[in-house]
């Protein structure tokens, strides 16, 4: 079981490297294109003339031709070599290393501030002091004007120093380049307010604090070493070739060459080949197309074009295994051909319209599967029987609410391929054979079942490989009882009720801007589950218990709030939660400010100084629109429960404001939600809070002063 479980992690994440592929029209061309492939090689038998085998010694009755194009594996091995070899050393930034200068410059500057600012010390005792704590190569010239700076411009020097170290350590420093990296701080202190001493000292201090860590990635450049090799489109032997002349005896050279070849053939016109290629290109053109207009979404991320491929070719396979069993006695085993598969598996994963359109392709496929005739190319009957079943399978998992609806709909398509056989066979009698219809008649009611089956062995696997979120998997997650879920209800009932609450706000505005509502909803059940490992230091938790926040300082209460998101995410990751629910507990705060904290923390520093940044959460910021609808819905929620008297008006303004605020601070510039579409979110969660927060009768009470009921 671990070593399933650890095949597949390592499967997912070959699908994940490198990031860049996860847009590339180059790479999605190239999946269509080897699906296009593998479909050829599985219909070839199906379409093609039947194959031959030959023995040394044995007369060939026919000229012999190369009929496919054949890989030359010394030469494609020559040129992945070569392909390898252009691929240059590869590097990575040690941000570790970054950290640690970083840290370093602070405790230079906070040992000048001391030495400096101690009127006990001569200048030079603070000289030999700041010897002793300063790096070793710094000169006598710069401990003569640093004797010189006040003690007032360390700060600015500090932080114009820090940022200068940041943003080049963050790039990244090669060994190479070190000089090239130091001159840049010359340059950056051009438009400096320093005086001529302080820029002196930022300049030397933060040359020697820039170090080379830019290091040999070697597994990366490995890594791009094999993609680049694997990119390389393989040398063809040419087809048309002669392999052997009619008459002649096989030599043993002729024979391993028709080995390396694959398969041997008559010789044959070529055009078949060229038109099946013709028809595959044809058949990948109409999914392509198809996709790019109307599943934008699946276009531009090719780990879901990997899954639909996935599945597409996974239902090619399924009718390839039946195929094998159609001969005189199973002649209309081809109704049993499991097309219902993949458009079930891809309107659970995908939706209807892909589905349906897949299933079509899939129809011409079983056409060409089954054409137990050699004189026809396609067999109507086992596609429109592929059609049939495919399309309503699919169109009756349209919103289900388990798998066991699967199991449903599997006998909705036996059902409609048995109408569709009967319907075949009044038309086109099968020899008035009453027995070969009721064996087609078994086969189409099995064929749904069969696919119902298949469909739900497969679907929890795809799910788990491509991390991909079916609504059955959401649904299941959303179940209250859900042991995560239980959880949070009892050990924070507060945060549990307000997950509620923002998972109905959250559900209602991404349905409004066309995301997914159900996502949106699960999203925000376990946004804050984080909270239930300090939960009294949440207001919401404390029912009317003491606040522990008032008895600690501000930077203590800000580590506790900020540390949720990620609490949430590693709590998440126990309980095997699926990617996108994680990625909106850590993004629905994105780097947002904690604003009592901060203003509180500078009420106490009386003058000193407090970094906005550090009272702010660490991110991501939102990557995506469900994520940034449950971050406003959450912050909306808080913020409506805490007035007074939420009156619609003053709803619609504290709704508005806080979008207004997320937005000034950059908050969305991560994810493609426009300014449309937060006026839509906006509209959306004041209806919703209207219904929430609506007017209640006052009941009039009797002379006893207990209530009574209205009439």
């Amino acid at each position: 079981m671990i070593d399933s479980e650890q095949s597949r992690d390592s499967w997912r994440k070959w699908i994940r490297f490198p990031a860049h592929w996860k847009e590339s029209g180059w790479i999605r061309v190239l999946l269509y294109a080897g699906l296009g492939f593998l479909c050829y090689l599985l219909l070839m038998d199906h379409v093609l003339p039947q194959q031959y085998n030959l023995t040394p010694g044995s007369i060939s009755k026919e000229t012999i031709t190369s009929p496919v194009t054949k890989v030359d594996q010394a030469a494609t091995e020559e040129a992945r070599e070569k392909a390898a070899d252009s691929v240059g050393r590869q590097y990575r930034v040690d941000d570790r290393l970054a950290e640690r200068q970083l840290k370093r410059l602070d405790g230079f500057y906070a040992d000048i501030r001391r030495n400096l600012s101690d009127d006990s010390l001569s200048d030079k005792e603070r000289i030999s002091n700041l010897k002793d704590r300063l790096p070793t190569n710094l000169t006598g010239e710069f401990y003569q004007r640093l004797s010189r700076v006040k003690v007032d411009e360390v700060t600015e020097m500090r932080v114009i120093s820090r940022e200068i170290l940041q943003d080049i350590l963050s790039e990244g420093v090669r060994s190479d380049e070190l000089e090239k990296q130091q001159d840049r701080v010359d340059r950056a202190l051009v438009t400096s307010s320093l005086g001529k001493n302080a820029r002196f000292v930022v300049r030397e201090i933060t040359r020697e604090m820039i170090v080379p860590n830019k290091l040999y990635d070697k597994e990366r450049t490995k890594k791009l070493k094999e993609a680049a090799m694997e990119s390389v489109d393989p040398i063809p032997i040419n087809k048309g070739e002669a392999i052997v002349v009619a008459g002649e005896i096989l030599t043993e050279e002729q024979v391993r060459q028709l080995e390396e070849l694959g398969f041997l053939k008559n010789r044959i016109n070529p055009w078949p080949h060229l038109g099946l290629l013709l028809l595959i290109i044809l058949m990948m053109m109409m999914l392509y197309l198809f996709v790019r207009r109307f599943q934008p979404a699946v276009h531009k991320d090719n780990v879901k074009t990997v899954m639909l491929l996935a599945v597409f070719l996974l239902t090619m396979i399924g009718m390839k295994v039946v195929s094998l069993g159609q001969n005189l006695e199973w002649s209309t085993v081809g109704y049993l051909a499991p097309a219902a598969l993949g458009t079930m598996l891809l309107t659970l994963l995908l939706g209807l319209p892909l589905a349906l359109w897949c299933g079509v392709l899939f129809s011409l496929s079983a056409g060409m599967f089954f054409n137990a005739e050699n004189h026809l190319l396609f067999d109507f009957r086992y596609g429109f029987v592929a059609l049939v079943s495919s399309c309503a399978g699919a169109y009756a998992l349209a919103g289900v609410r388990n798998r066991l609806s699967i199991l449903r709909a599997g006998l909705i398509a036996s059902v409609a391929s048995m109408a569709a056989i009967a319907s075949l066979y009044a038309l086109v009698p099968v020899d008035g054979n009453g027995m070969v219809l009721l064996q087609s008649l078994g086969f189409g009611a099995a064929s749904g079942l069969f696919s119902a089956v298949l469909t739900i062995g497969f679907l929890q696997h795809i799910e788990a490989l491509f991390d991909m979120l079916s609504p059955l998997r959401l649904l299941e997650l959303s179940n209250p009882n859900h042991p995560l879920l239980r959880k949070l209800l009892i050990q924070t009932p507060g945060t549990y009720h307000h997950s509620i609450m923002v998972g109905n706000l959250a559900e209602s505005a991404a349905e409004a801007v066309g995301a997914d509502g159900l996502l949106a909803r699960v999203g925000s059940y376990y946004h804050d589950v984080g909270k239930m490992k300090r939960p009294q230091f949440f207001i919401e938790n404390q029912m009317q218990a003491e606040n522990p926040h008032d008895r600690i300082s501000p930077n203590l209460s800000k580590s506790i709030i900020i540390a949720h998101p990620r609490d949430g995410v590693e709590m998440l990751k126990e309980y095997n939660i699926p990617t996108p629910i994680l990625d909106i507990a850590a993004q629905h705060h994105g780097t947002t400010l904690l604003k009592f904290f901060y203003f509180k923390a500078k009420e106490q520093a009386d003058g000193g100084q407090v970094l906005e940044a550090d009272y702010r959460y660490p991110g991501p910021k939102a990557q995506f629109k469900e994520a940034a609808i449950v971050g406003i819905a959450d912050s909306v929620e808080a913020a409506v429960r805490s007035m007074s008297r939420p009156t619609p008006d003053r709803v619609g303004s504290m709704v508005r404001k806080i979008i207004r605020d997320r937005l000034d601070d950059g908050q969305f510039d991560e994810c493609d939600l426009t300014l449309k579409e937060l006026d839509l979110i906006a509209r959306s969660m004041c209806e919703t809070l209207q219904g929430i927060f609506h007017s209640r009768i006052e009941y009039p009470e009797d002379a006893q002063g207990k209530g009574v009921k209205p009439a």
